[in-house]
């Protein structure tokens, strides 16, 4: 008799030690909204994917950079000694001393044309008896322009990289966006999977116990002799195969656990790996009227892929814009305006290369004064024209931007087909689901039926083992479909509201949540 206890005694103790050691671990009671928002804050998909609109926007910010003014600055000091190389050499041994300052800003515009201004200057001395001024001091102001007037007006390369780095700011905004969307939606997804897997561990609890008692009141018809011995095997063994389908649901039930926890905590922390979650929002099977017209038309207009695609397309046509530009002949406007000045002693020489007779006081203010008074103007003002003949690397690239364009438009068309059939599908599931849920609950409550049937046929003599165990396999397995049914349908809510990138939020209420990207900036989701 010890022998027929043995077995059942020990898948007591084991299911027993299961439960104790669940009920040990920390518990974290979590609500979907709560789950949500635990995700919105920690999860690290969203926090990898928070930097890439951070680098898009520097992106933008380094090709504006092209636009911004260059200040530029030369200083040197320099000594030249040159021999005597004819009657004009100034000497026998000619020494000249020199000093370099000179001052420059240019900067392009955003007409596709540049300016600049520079601010020359020097010092020199020298031994030379040829020489006017000694020291003698130079300046020179020079204004100049140029501007495309036929290639590169419209837009030229510097201004369709900044058009392509905004845009691609824009789907990198977007695509962030769609992370946070999947997130969402598969947090949704885990935890209604969670709540499965506790609902499938009471199943398969409450399938042991029914073997359990069907063994007991087994034993008890040994002992006094209504069965043989030999017909509690059968019942033994239906109690180990049920134990270890309690072990498996466990072992589910804590993977499942896991699944979330990456989801929705910050980093790898031994305390979170170690907590029960238990969820606090039960999921029901109310009715959901799908409208397939709406949600294709709500997909359509918003969701992230379509916007992308349809961000891909404007860049394109910037990408065909400049293309076309650059088949026009390169015709350019340029111009300068400035002045020029000397300052300085001012040598009177006894003749040509004679002995200095007077010397007139000067310096470096008299060659300013002489530039910025206008005394010795000059200008300049033309046309520049080049054109390669027969211009083909601007024909081929022109060419190219056409085809990229026709392929992303026949790509988003692609892409509206599988919107349409995305949202049907998930519509169609929807609808499934629900029916699955109503017939699952009726045939969880038939086999209740059936079971208590065989049960009392078995208490009076009219049944046997095999047939209240298969009743008792049946409702396990219907139970387990309830609730498969019920989570499978809450999934496909969860897939259906994606689909359309909308209602992401708690199923149950209009909470909003909003998410931190690296740089700070908050991005709201009802």
């Amino acid at each position: 008799m010890r022998r027929l206890t043995c077995v059942p005694l020990a898948a007591v103790l084991v299911v027993f030690a299961g439960a104790v050691r669940a009920q040990e671990r920390p518990l974290l009671e979590l609500s979907l909204d709560e789950a949500v928002r635990r995700a919105m804050d920690n999860n690290l998909d969203i926090k990898v994917e928070s930097y890439n609109p951070l680098s898009s926007a520097e992106n933008v910010r380094s090709a504006q950079g092209y636009y911004d003014p260059l200040l530029t600055a030369y200083l040197d000091k320099n000594s030249r000694t040159t021999p005597q190389s004819n009657a004009f050499s100034g000497g026998d041994k000619v020494e000249t001393d020199g000093s370099t300052w000179n001052f420059g800003l240019g900067q392009a515009v955003s007409t596709g044309g540049s300016y600049s201004l520079t601010f020359n200057n020097n010092k020199t001395d020298t031994n030379s008896i040829f020489t006017t001024f000694n020291p003698s001091y130079g300046s020179n102001l020079t204004l100049s322009a140029r501007q495309p007037l036929l290639q590169n007006f419209r837009l030229d390369a510097p201004r369709r990289q900044v058009l392509v780095s905004k845009k691609n700011r824009e789907i990198s905004d977007v695509q962030f966006r769609q992370t946070v969307v999947n997130v969402l939606a598969t947090v949704k997804a885990q935890y209604y999977e969670l709540i499965f897997a506790i609902d499938n561990l009471d199943a398969a609890r409450k399938s042991l116990s029914l073997a359990q008692k069907l063994l007991d009141e087994n034993q008890i018809k040994v002992r006094v002799g209504t069965m043989a011995p030999l017909d509690v095997v059968q019942a033994q063994s239906e109690v180990a195969g049920r134990e270890e389908g309690v072990i498996v649901a466990e072992n589910d039930l804590r993977e499942t656990e896991d699944t979330l926890k990456r989801s929705i905590f910050p980093g790898n922390d031994p305390a979170m790996w170690d907590l029960r979650i238990v969820p606090t929002d039960r999921p029901t099977a109310d009715a959901y009227t799908v409208n397939v017209e709406e949600a294709t038309r709500k997909a359509l207009e918003g969701r992230t892929d379509v916007q992308v695609a349809r961000k891909n397309l404007e860049r394109s046509d910037i990408d065909i814009k400049y293309a076309k530009s650059q088949l026009l002949p390169q015709l350019d406007l340029v111009g300068a305006y400035g002045g020029t000045g000397i300052g300085g002693t001012q040598l009177i020489r006894d003749g040509f290369g004679g002995d200095v007779i007077d010397t007139v006081p000067g310096g470096y203010g008299d060659a300013t004064s002489q530039v910025f008074g206008r005394d010795f103007p000059n200008w300049r003002i033309g046309f520049e024209v080049s054109y390669a003949i027969p211009n083909r690397s601007a024909k081929a690239q022109n060419a190219q931007a056409r085809l990229a364009k026709e392929q992303a438009l026949v790509s988003f068309q692609r892409l509206e087909m599988n919107v349409v059939s995305e949202v049907r599908t998930a519509a169609r599931a929807v609808e499934t689901n629900q029916k699955r849920v109503e017939s699952s609950r009726a045939a969880r409550v038939l086999q209740e039926q059936r079971l208590d049937a065989e049960e009392k046929k078995f208490a009076a003599g009219m049944s046997t083992n095999f047939f209240v165990t298969q009743a008792q396999r049946d409702l396990a397995n219907a139970q387990v479909n309830e609730v498969r049914a019920l989570a499978d349908y809450r999934r496909s809510l969860v897939t259906f509201e994606r689909v359309q990138e909308a209602g992401i939020g708690g199923t149950g209420g209009t909470a909003t949540f909003s998410v931190t990207t690296a740089g700070g900036s908050r991005v709201s989701l009802p």
